[in-house]
């Protein structure tokens, strides 16, 4: 710890001492408290009140820094911790920055970068998601998280991070811009072997912004590789945003699974401290697993620019697996519904 906190402000010095480079710390921390109704595991069954971070955005730290090389160009570099507020523990694996670690360039002709980055469906998606055009987070993502097969068939729309990768950013073209990504597999004799591969395209022009992309991985599970389509588009009209995405993902194994996922919802800003917004989920499968589908409804309440208290509510039905009403963070119920509120807290510096 002692080492991180020389590192940052050593950063900052050198960021104020020279006018050409400049280095940023930054952070969120989401907690509050979540009821999830229909509880039913191996310990548990009932009600759960639970106490959890990052459900609505992972709580995170990180330093951004850039360096202007002249001539238009620029060195970046972008390092980000995720921890649990209630424990303070280390996430991703108990990772030092498992959440991004990169180094690039920028100039006219785009960016370029490398390392542990985020896949670009998660780069450019979650503005099309209600997860995140809502304060709803991980309990608007169940669905896609929990499809046939697990998480081998997530739609990846909350951002899944890439090791060992090469991405590149065109620059916006009449608001068109151009995007891929390259993971290395890193396996001694085969290139295919653990790599990635994940293209975009996107629009964004006034109201209106769209986005298309394809994302394969090798060796998705011990026995398959995945590829993925998404499509995606946003509408502002007054204090009313719209937005909607669809997300197909295949294995390459046995049956061949594949799950679909389609989403939609507004947000509309009442006054400039409230937000009010909702979202529908339907989720479909292949091989007779059945459906499932979704409703989040949400409310926004801004403190400050930067603090923001809200309440999420959730009503899940999956009629092929057991209903999780939050990804990752809940507890599986004993039908195929369940419900589950959220209040929490988020600050952002």
């Amino acid at each position: 710890m002692k080492k991180i906190c020389m590192l940052v402000v050593t950063g900052l010095m050198v960021g104020s001492a020279s006018a050409q480079s400049s280095i940023s710390l930054y952070g969120i921390l989401d907690a509050g408290v979540t009821y999830t109704n229909r509880v039913d595991t191996r310990t548990q069954k009932g009600a759960l009140v639970q106490f959890t971070s990052g459900s609505s955005q992972g709580s995170r730290w990180g330093l951004k820094g850039t360096e202007e090389l002249g001539r238009g160009l620029k060195a970046i570099f972008t390092l980000e911790n995720g921890f649990d507020v209630g424990t303070g523990e280390l996430l991703q694996g108990g990772r030092e920055f498992g959440r991004q670690a990169f180094v690039g360039l920028t100039g006219n002709w785009g960016g370029l970068t490398f390392g542990r980055q985020y896949d670009l469906i998660g780069d450019i998606f979650p503005a099309f998601a209600v997860g995140s055009n809502t304060p709803a987070g991980l309990l608007a993502w169940s669905l896609p998280a929990y499809a046939a097969g697990g998480y081998t068939l997530d739609n990846r729309v909350w951002g899944v991070q890439v090791d060992n990768t090469v991405k590149y950013e065109s620059p916006s073209i009449a608001g068109f811009t151009v995007r891929g990504m390259y993971g290395f597999g890193n396996v001694a004799g085969s290139m295919g072997t653990d790599s990635s591969s994940n293209f975009a395209v996107s629009y964004d022009n006034g109201p209106l912004s769209a986005a298309i992309a394809y994302m394969s991985i090798h060796n998705a599970t011990s026995s398959a590789n995945s590829r993925e389509f998404a499509a995606g588009a946003a509408y502002l009209i007054g204090n009313a945003r719209l937005f909607g995405m669809i997300s197909d993902v295949q294995l390459s194994s046995g049956t061949k699974p594949r799950a679909t996922t389609y989403e939609a919802g507004v947000a509309y800003r009442v006054i400039p401290a409230l937000s009010l917004a909702g979202g529908m989920h339907y989720q479909r499968r292949n091989n007779a697993v059945g459906s499932a589908n979704q409703v989040t409804l949400s409310g926004d309440y801004f403190l400050s620019k930067r603090t923001d208290v809200y309440l999420v509510a959730a009503l899940a039905q999956d009629h092929g697996f057991s209903a999780q009403a939050q990804a990752a963070l809940g507890a599986p119920s004993g039908t195929d519904g369940q419900t589950a509120v959220r209040f929490g807290i988020r600050h952002k510096f």
